[in-house]
């Protein structure tokens, strides 16, 4: 199979010019997947729940939560999971770095282990000296870079003239986005808080609509306010109320894009006493109105 440094010393010189094999939005219930390689690279963004990757040569699984990006390389061994009763959902991109990969009726992004073939393995990108350019894990990524991957799996999708064209562009941006960006692992909550943590983002998943005050999150983990907020963003980046206006903001983007439901419904929905006050709210995270987000996204 190619390394990073056959990349480093061939191919790599060459300008990168993705391609696109797959991009979904995905709505994934409770899952334990198997070991696996794929041919090509995948982007797998966490818009709500949790996700974690098992890779044989790591000591210790790695967590994803809501913000946060997979990067996976072609030929590496991984397993991922879906460890919350209420699922996840995702964003995810398979892409290669030259052009290079042709899926076909015989051959699938995801290896066949019985008949794997070491010339389809994508090139994987290095740095001068050969070292890995991208990681595994990139915490809270930038707005653009989701906004990239959306756009990437709308125009996908759509097929239209030229979406070739636009997912070319868009990845390349997202990938000198990602280059920039700290790839640091976020530090595991102390043992005796996990499990809380872990129960609580479970019931906010399925309760958008309640308020969840701080002090009654901090409550149901029988710890103080201020030392609840510092646990919570610790273990997910964010404060807690930042966390939930993030669920919030991804429930309400995928309901306008995947439903029919009334907008006002959908802010109801979200725990919003009016539509004035979702739709206020709504435009301050997109930039757009919930019914100009919905025309964007094809849905009349």
């Amino acid at each position: 199979m190619p390394t990073e440094t056959d990349a480093a010393c061939g191919r790599e010189s060459r300008a990168w010019m993705p391609s696109i094999h797959w991009a979904q939005f995905q709505q994934t219930a409770y899952y334990q997947g198997p070991e696996r390689r794929l041919y090509d690279f995948e982007m797998m963004l966490v818009l709500a729940g949790e996700m974690a990757v098992h890779f044989k040569d790591e000591p210790e699984t790695i967590r994803y939560y809501p913000g946060d990006l997979l990067f996976l390389h072609a030929g590496e061994r991984h397993r991922i999971e879906i460890p919350l009763a209420g699922g996840a959902q995702l964003l995810g991109v398979h892409f290669d770095f030259h052009d290079e990969f042709e899926l076909s009726a015989d051959i699938h992004m995801v290896v066949d282990e019985a008949r794997a073939r070491d010339e389809l393995f994508c090139i994987r990108p290095a740095g001068p000296d050969g070292e890995r350019l991208f990681a595994r894990k990139y915490a809270a990524v930038p707005d653009g870079v989701a906004q990239g991957l959306a756009l990437i799996c709308e125009e996908f999708t759509s097929a239209r003239s030229g979406h070739d064209l636009v997912c070319r562009g868009a990845m390349l941006q997202i990938l000198a986005a990602i280059l920039r960006e700290p790839a640091l692992p976020r530090r595991s909550a102390h043992a005796a808080y996990a499990a809380g943590l872990r129960a609580l983002i479970d019931e906010l998943h399925g309760s958008l609509h309640l308020p969840w005050p701080n002090a009654a999150m901090a409550e149901r983990l029988n710890v103080s306010e201020d030392h609840f907020i510092r646990l919570f963003k610790e273990q997910y980046g964010a404060t807690p109320n930042q966390y939930v206006q993030r669920l919030r903001h991804q429930e309400a983007k995928r309901c306008l894009r995947d439903t029919d439901m009334k907008v006002e419904a959908i802010g109801m929905k979200l725990g919003y006493d009016s539509l004035h006050h979702f739709s206020h709210v709504f435009k301050r995270w997109q930039g757009v109105s919930p019914r100009e987000y919905r025309k964007m996204c094809g849905i009349l």
